[in-house]
């Protein structure tokens, strides 16, 4: 059973060696993984928004989502997949058959 600091591991082995997208460099997707990552694994060192508003209503506050260890390690083997070309390997295979 993998932790979440084992599957935050995985996504940052990954981003150091994402190839940097040199047609878009404004575009980073290893941004966009490292924000994902860190809002999904790492804990949060800020205390949980208080609910109750001045006027004693009660604010709607979003609910996380429970973590899901087989999405996450699923998630991780398609960067994986991507990051090592694995598609492209197959695609050369099937069209030498």
């Amino acid at each position: 059973m993998a932790t979440k600091q084992i599957i935050y591991r995985h996504y940052q082995r990954i981003l150091t060696s994402w190839p940097v997208d040199l047609l878009r460099p404004e575009v980073s997707l290893q941004k966009a993984i490292q924000r994902r990552a860190d809002m999904r694994l790492k804990p949060s060192i800020t205390p949980p928004q208080q609910n109750v508003v001045p006027n004693e209503a009660q604010a709607a506050t979003p609910i996380a989502k429970p973590f899901d260890e087989k999405g996450e390690l699923e998630q991780v083997n398609v960067l994986y997949s991507f990051l090592e070309n694995r598609y492209t390997k197959k695609v050369r295979s099937l069209a030498t058959i």
